[in-house]
Parts: structure tokens; sequence; C-alpha cells
């Protein structure tokens, strides 16, 4: 008789692209979206330092530490910040706002911790079904048959 082997155990996450759910298996780093074919980063990221980059993704957890400075456009699962974050905030699950934090941007999530101390310089949405929108793609040019480099 041979042993079934045991199912992973998944768990469900959006998709940061098409925003359609996706079940992933736990421990996994990145997978394929199956509906838009596309790569979706899973990992979990904690922040130490300062970073700048356009968009920050992925459909894990956040940690900016205390002394670290994120500058970027964040689309995150989870989100904990105890240093500082200059740019718009998109999250599936909770942010969480430590004491001394500095938030300059908008946040728009399923809730919102804030500690006392906190500085918070943006619009927020709080909703407990909240769903990001899809990015908006660039649409392609029509073709008037110049030719382009």
């Amino acid at each position: 008789m041979v042993a079934q082997p045991k199912p992973l155990p998944v768990r469900e996450v959006l998709c940061h692209h098409c925003n359609r759910p996706i079940e992933v298996p736990v421990g996994a780093m990145s997978a394929n979206c199956r509906h838009c074919n596309r790569r979706v980063i899973l990992e979990d990221l904690k922040i130490k330092a300062y970073h700048a980059v356009v968009k920050l993704e992925t459909a894990g957890k956040v940690e900016i530490l205390k002394k670290a400075h994120v500058v970027a456009e964040l689309r995150v699962n989870e989100l904990n910040v105890q240093g500082k974050v200059k740019g718009n905030v998109t999250c599936v699950g909770t942010v969480k706002v430590g004491k001394k934090a500095d938030v300059d941007g908008d946040i728009s999530c399923r809730s919102l911790i804030i500690e006392s101390g906190a500085t918070l310089d943006g619009h927020i949405l709080i909703d407990p079904s909240f769903t990001p929108t899809a990015p908006v793609q660039p649409e392609d040019e029509e073709d008037d048959g110049l030719l382009r480099r």
C-alpha cells in the first residue's frame, strides 16, 4: 500500500497585478497568478534602512523598523510601520502605525491601528470589505505606421 502525500497547506492572497484571489503554498516566496500568468511576490520583508523604489509590492507582510525610511508606493498584504514611509499605501489587510512612526501619503486598507504619538499626513480609507482595484496599465498606443526607438 502506497502512502498518499499530505497536501501542502495553502493560503489565499490577491494577485497585485489583476487583484484576483489565488491559492499559494504557505512557504512559497513567489508564484504565478493562474488568472493573468504574472509573477506574484509572496515573501515577507523587513526593512531596516533607507529604501527608495517606485513600487514595493508583495502579497506578504512588510515591517518597517524604527530607523528605516521608505520612499515608495506600497502595495502589501500586511504592514507594520515603526519608521518613516513617504508614499501611498494600499494594504489588503491591516496597517499598524507605531508610536514614533511617520506616514506621509494616502492609506487604503481593511483595518488600521494607530498608536498614540504617530504622525499621519494623507487621506485614509478604511473599509472591512476593501479590495484594491487593479493597477492601471498604460494603454497600447495605436500603430500610426511610425518607427519608434
